[in-house]
């Protein structure tokens, strides 16, 4: 099947799907889907009924079996339930329930398999109790995981309903169960917005801290004490033993639901990626204003709690699709021609739109994961060209027909997420503040807002979760940065006179100006002005 057959049956204006026609979820499905998924479902509560109940001795009883089906169906429809109304809308998506399914099933079955070995342990050595080994199981793995290739929030409610069926598939005890639970919630936690490969291991190490914290307080509590040294020993070994699993399991998820964790954002942030490379070479005025934007989105995304590292690197691919016109952009004119001259205005805002497709395009010929293809799609959402969109009025024959606007402006989808919404304002206001003449923090902060200001009456931000209150955050975030980049420098008197020659202004001495005309001298793209900003739509 052709990855690309969605942007090549697009109209000529490179109309390109929405993410419910790339991410087809339940409602949406047609009827033979929805039976599908049903039989999925279902297929998928007898195989987890059925871990459950193969580690119970036989004869099973009708009832029991009915009984623990039931108790799966509450647990698996509550999860369904918490995931639908309380989680981003990215992760309702049919693979996101199965990569969450097959957690759930790896999860248990490696429990499982682990409790027959230390039953076989324990018939070889019967010196170490069976219900110490049990400590060593590593239910906990199902958080670790969760936490990983979602998030906290969803590996809290995961950890949950793994737990209460390990404890009926194990032992069934309350104190198994709070162990269990305590772990999971800790290594979820631990692991969470982790961006290096030992934090798994650092985890794994808090986790058995952990439980040797919960068994020392149960066993306090129970005023037991003869196998309180096995206990302690399988419980230490129960983080190392999951930190292990959790890197090994990691990459095969990812490769095979093509999901996104820290570790293949950091993987793809570095700049010696094969596209980065290209864009840095062909397009070297669109890599810089890459670099700048993602320390804008970074700042922000942090400012409001989304994910920071998400951002920065959706902001360096986030233009790659201008590799295949670089000269039609104006950071990449060096050489001071402007290409759109030539061309009617139609045309021109035509190129401009397509750098979103040839972008998408590039990503997908470079396999980059669906997180940063989402914001590449969306990170102009359906904004106006507004300079070639007033250009074309200002040349409109009414005999050819009225200029409409829907022609000039991007075909979408806006952003459904904090982070694209947020790489939307961080990209405008990054190509707007290269045309301050005199970047004060007055002029900086006027100019930040009535970005923000002009995106939200737009509508652009309407299918995102921003509140007010995020959008005031990041503006104050954009602001501070943009002063440390437009920073006062202190005059170098022998520079400008030995290492910059200057032609002689009016009747003063060669290379002598004004301090006014010194501080501008290094100032990002003076020209232009009030010019500038209709080229960029503001």
């Amino acid at each position: 099947m052709d990855p690309l057959r969605f942007f090549r049956k697009g109209n000529k204006r490179g109309a390109i799907p929405s993410r419910a026609q790339r991410l087809r979820f339940y409602p949406d499905l047609p009827k033979e889907g929805r039976g599908i998924l049903l039989l999925g479902a279902a297929f998928f509560l007898l195989v987890l009924t059925g871990l459950v109940i193969s580690a119970h001795p036989r004869p099973w009883q009708i009832s029991k079996l009915l009984g623990l089906f039931l108790l799966v169906l509450f647990l698996v429809g509550s999860l369904y339930y918490y995931l639908i109304k309380l989680q981003p809308r990215p992760l309702q998506s049919t693979k996101s329930l199965l990569l969450l399914a097959t957690v759930i099933l790896l999860c248990l079955s490696i429990v499982r398999f682990t409790f027959l070995l230390i039953t076989s342990l324990n018939n070889t050595f019967p010196f170490f109790p069976l219900a110490s080994l049990k400590y060593s199981l590593p239910v906990a793995l199902g958080g670790f995981l969760l936490a990983v290739v979602f998030n906290p929030r969803l590996a809290f409610a995961g950890s949950l309903a793994i737990s209460i069926l390990a404890t009926f598939m194990v032992s069934g005890e309350f104190r198994f169960f709070l162990f269990s639970f305590v772990g999971g919630l800790v290594g979820a936690f631990a692991v969470s917005d982790s961006q290096e490969q030992a934090t798994f291991f650092k985890a794994g190490l808090l986790i058995s801290l952990i439980n040797l914290y919960t068994i020392s307080a149960l066993a306090l509590i129970s005023s037991g004490g003869a196998d309180l040294p096995y206990d302690v020993l399988a419980s230490l070994t129960n983080g190392l033993f999951i930190a292990i699993l959790a890197s090994g399991l990691l990459p095969a998820l990812e490769y095979f639901f093509d999901t996104t964790s820290y570790f293949k954002l950091l993987e793809l942030s570095n700049l010696h990626q094969p596209v980065l490379k290209q864009l840095v070479l062909v397009a070297p005025g669109t890599y810089h204003h890459s670099i700048l934007v993602g320390t804008l989105a970074e700042g922000a995304a942090e400012a409001i709690g989304a994910n920071p590292l998400l951002v920065r690197v959706g902001a360096y691919y986030h233009d790659i699709g201008k590799i295949k016109k670089p000269s039609y952009f104006i950071e990449n004119q060096m050489d001071a021609l402007n290409r759109h001259d030539k061309l009617a205005p139609s045309m021109s805002s035509l190129i401009i739109i397509s750098h979103v497709k040839e972008g998408l395009e590039l990503a997908l010929e470079h396999h980059l994961p669906p997180a940063l293809v989402d914001i590449i799609h969306q990170h102009h959402g359906t904004s106006l060209i507004a300079y070639f969109y007033q250009k074309a009025k200002e040349a409109e024959d009414r005999e050819l027909g009225e200029v409409k606007e829907e022609e000039y402006r991007y075909p979408g989808p806006k952003p459904e997420t904090k982070e694209a919404a947020v790489l939307m304002l961080a990209d405008a206001v990054e190509a707007a503040s290269r045309t301050l003449t005199d970047p004060t923090p007055a002029r900086i902060q006027g100019l930040v807002q009535r970005i923000i200001n002009n995106i939200f009456i737009d509508g652009q931000l309407g299918e995102c979760d921003l509140t007010l209150r995020d959008l005031h955050l990041i503006a104050k975030s954009f602001v501070r940065i943009l002063m440390g980049i437009f920073h006062s420098r202190i005059d170098y008197p022998e520079m400008r006179f030995q290492d910059f020659p200057r032609k002689r202004e009016g009747n003063g001495p060669p290379g002598q100006k004004s301090t006014k005309e010194d501080k501008n001298q290094y100032s990002p793209l003076k020209k232009g002005g009030a010019e500038d900003l209709k080229r960029l739509g503001i």
